[in-house]
């Protein structure tokens, strides 16, 4: 069996680009959670619960540090959140940047998530780009062509 190896051109294109995506992957993962850091926590009420399924999104509507009333949607993931009614009042934490949009829970943990890819994403396509860049090895003198 003879199957054809790509083109050293090609893997070395592949491996830039996917090494330049990881790396941008990572910066803006790394932007989102310091974002999310620098905001803070606001006690929001509960205007709608819809369940589809086994999952339930609330509509919530609070108002941020700087006096901006938001209403959001966001997906319980906290299990004391999974039997609130409308009316009721929970925490949520919100972004600094755009605090209307990056709306959670308080208490959700689920933001690390995509910093843990990204990283695993810039880690593989290093060692790819490393592999398709190097200098190949030179081929073993004749006299070692039989040997295991």
């Amino acid at each position: 069996m003879n199957r054809r190896r790509p083109s050293r051109n090609l893997l070395r294109v592949f491996s830039a680009f996917s090494l330049v995506f990881a790396i941008v992957l990572t910066a803006l993962a790394t932007w989102s959670i310091t974002d999310e850091r620098r905001g803070s926590e606001a006690v929001a009420e509960v205007m709608d619960v819809e369940h589809r399924g086994a999952r339930t999104f609330l509509t919530v509507q609070f108002t941020t540090n700087r006096d901006e009333v938001c209403e959001s949607v966001l997906r319980v993931t906290v299990d004391a959140n999974r039997a609130v009614t409308i009316g009721e009042y929970i925490r949520v934490h919100h972004a600094e940047g755009d605090p209307c949009l990056r709306v959670r829970e308080a208490g959700d943990q689920s933001g690390w998530l995509i910093i843990l890819v990204a990283v695993v994403l810039l880690i593989t396509f290093t060692i790819l780009t490393y592999v398709a860049w190097r200098r190949p090895r030179p081929p073993l003198p004749l006299r070692y062509a039989g040997m295991p």
